[in-house]
């Protein structure tokens, strides 16, 4: 179902603009955890995780997971919401997990109640919510207890069964003169039956990578509704493995072009994550690296470019967590670095935040104050505070930081730019999995067009809040915003104005608000909405369906267009009742000829809607 909804909102005077900066609150928020030791059987600091979660579902406070590292327990902390937290890991019995490095929440029985996976040097830990604060081992039962050396897991519903399953990064050793040829840690596929258990199906999917695995991730990079993954190796290529559909994935690794060498070396990946930084509508990539990180624009027929260096974000650092944000809400994704050294290596340790400024990037970190000089791996992202700008926590080897971001406030709730309005989405899952992980929210206002997915698993060893942020920046307008579900439901929503949270249910007919205080209210009303989807299957081999709706009767043009604009075909379908309507095409221009493999776009005009997409036919 679709709907069309006005929102209408009430925001708060502003006053004059106060300094641009970020501030470290960790010592007055109670979140400044203990010195952590250096590992001891490798004289190194490997530094843990941490995740941010509403765990509790108390509405809109995020909470915050940090594994315990050198023998510390694990943190939970509950945001108070007051400026406070309190860490409650024991009394949820699951401080307690040996040799942790890795966390990320999500709801792997639909319940509603996000659960914990901690993966370690040893055997992994599931955590189920019981949904009063407490938590209970189930890694056993759930069959997810892998013991090999865990590092970063991720998590999608790779098989569109409405059930989240589990990849899980393995971290072996290089080799070396005592150990030449060590034995591989072969990354391991769970998915998830559906009955509390999962099953290990990694050869059978085709990903069974045994690099040296820091994280993968999972996205959709080719716009065909299947969670692809990429697995970031230390010490030997990354991999890039396409998601067929089938419960498979095929190795695209060469053709896509993301195998590379820095220095004649392969890379030394770590942390990654995934944004469409130039807000073309296709999601783009980023490595940190121990020589140098990697920005991968996606070029939207498969393969991609590295632009770190064109665009000004080839990190001087040894670089580990990193997260596309839009911290000052002007609607283009920033990217947040974390550094951290090794092995004496004498790189830098300040953090990066680079700030993007139409696809090109300028470090604004000294001047924003999250430089954060102290030797760092996990970080997450979040909105800690409800003050409508994200906020960053760092996890550092003299103690975690909390930076509160506090740009340009200036109205009594702090916002970024009280002119930079913002819109944060939740999502809830039907059809698809309760957390809605892996679904595509698109937010056009006038000219302007965000693409974000819902991303579980990110950075490095943890996860970023699954709230969606998207800025308008100044002279804000209506716009809409379209949600495509794993399902294959799509959904679109007209809207006025942006603020404080909504939550989208799939296939729903009411859209909640949530205040700061917890409360929820419905505000929207409804109306169906023209527009034409993405076609399916995407790519598409020789046939494929362009599905599209209308909201009254109309006069409905779809014409399709070379990369090069020479017009292939042109269909005019004449004046239609209101309603689902899907065309067909057979991959044939007006001669009656197949047209070659590669991009093409669709027109779609009907009343006074007009849209373009984009397609990809694949031989």
């Amino acid at each position: 179902m679709r709907y069309y909804l006005i929102l209408f909102l009430i925001f708060f005077g502003v006053s004059a603009l106060a300094a641009s900066t970020f501030k470290d609150i960790s010592l007055a928020a109670n979140v400044y955890q203990r010195e952590t030791p250096v590992d001891a059987e490798s004289g190194a600091w490997w530094g843990p995780g941490t995740a941010a979660v509403d765990y509790d579902n108390d509405g809109c406070w995020m909470d915050i997971f940090v594994v315990g590292d050198g023998g510390l327990p694990n943190a939970l902390y509950r945001n108070n919401g007051d400026g406070t937290f309190t860490d409650v890991a024991d009394d949820a019995g699951i401080a307690n997990t040996p040799n942790g490095r890795g966390c990320v929440w999500f709801d792997y029985n639909n319940d509603g109640w996000r659960d914990l996976y901690v993966t370690c040097a040893g055997p992994n830990f599931l955590f189920e919510n019981n949904g009063d604060g407490t938590f209970t081992d189930v890694s056993t039962h759930a069959g997810v207890a892998d013991e090999k050396h865990g590092t970063g897991p991720v998590i999608a519903d790779y098989d569109h069964d409405g059930w989240l399953d589990i990849y899980i990064a393995n971290w072996g050793k290089a080799p070396s003169l005592l150990n030449p040829i060590p034995p591989p840690k072969t990354n391991v596929l769970y998915r998830n039956r559906g009955d509390s258990t999962f099953e290990e199906v990694t050869g059978i999917a085709g990903v069974d990578d045994d690099g040296i695995a820091w994280g993968a991730i999972f996205f959709d990079y080719d716009g065909d509704t299947w969670a692809d993954l990429f697995v970031a190796n230390d010490h030997g290529p990354d991999k890039l493995y396409r998601n067929r559909g089938d419960g498979t994935f095929a190795d695209v690794s060469e053709q896509s072009g993301i195998v590379t060498e820095i220095n004649g070396k392969p890379t030394g990946a770590m942390g990654l994550c995934v944004g469409d930084y130039d807000n073309d509508t296709d999601l783009d990539f980023f490595i940190t690296n121990y020589d140098a990180d990697l920005l991968w624009r996606n070029n939207g027929d498969g393969t991609f470019t590295n632009v770190a260096e064109d665009v000004g974000v080839a990190n001087e650092g040894v670089g580990w967590y990193a997260s596309f944000v839009d911290y000052d809400n002007d609607g283009w994704r920033d990217l947040y670095v974390v550094n951290g050294d090794v092995d004496g290596s004498q790189k830098t340790n300040r953090n990066r935040l680079y700030h993007n400024q139409n696809g090109q990037f300028v470090d604004r970190a000294d001047a924003l104050n999250v430089t954060v000089d102290a030797v760092a791996r996990g970080a997450t992202a979040g909105d800690f505070d409800n003050d409508d700008d994200v906020d960053f926590y760092v996890v550092n080897n003299t103690g975690n930081t909390l930076l509160q971001n506090n740009l340009d406030s200036g109205s009594p709730r702090h916002r970024v730019n009280p002119k930079h309005r913002r819109i944060k989405i939740r999502l809830i899952g039907t059809e698809s999995n309760r957390d809605g992980i892996g679904t595509r929210v698109t937010v056009k206002v006038g000219n302007h067009v965000q693409t974000q997915e819902l991303i579980c698993g990110t950075g490095f060893l943890g996860s970023d809040s699954l709230e969606l942020e998207f800025g308008f920046g100044a002279g804000f307008q209506p716009g809409s915003i379209t949600l495509a579900w794993p399902s294959g439901i799509v959904e679109t929503y007209q809207f006025g104005y942006g603020g404080d949270v909504y939550i989208f249910t799939e296939a729903d007919d009411v859209v909640t608000s949530v205040e700061a205080t917890g409360k929820l209210s419905t505000t929207w009303g409804k109306v169906k909405a023209t527009e034409v989807f993405q076609n399916y299957p995407n790519p598409f081999n020789p046939e494929t369906w362009i599905p599209y709706r209308l909201s009254e009767p109309s006069d409905v043009q779809i014409s399709i267009y070379s990369q090069t604009g020479e017009l292939i075909r042109d269909f005019n379908l004449g004046h239609q009742a209101h309603g689902e309507k899907t065309l067909h095409w057979d991959g044939k221009n007006r001669d009656g000829e197949t047209v070659a493999s590669g991009i093409y776009f669709y027109q779609f005009k009907a009343g006074d809607t007009e849209s373009i997409r984009k397609m990809w036919l694949m031989k």
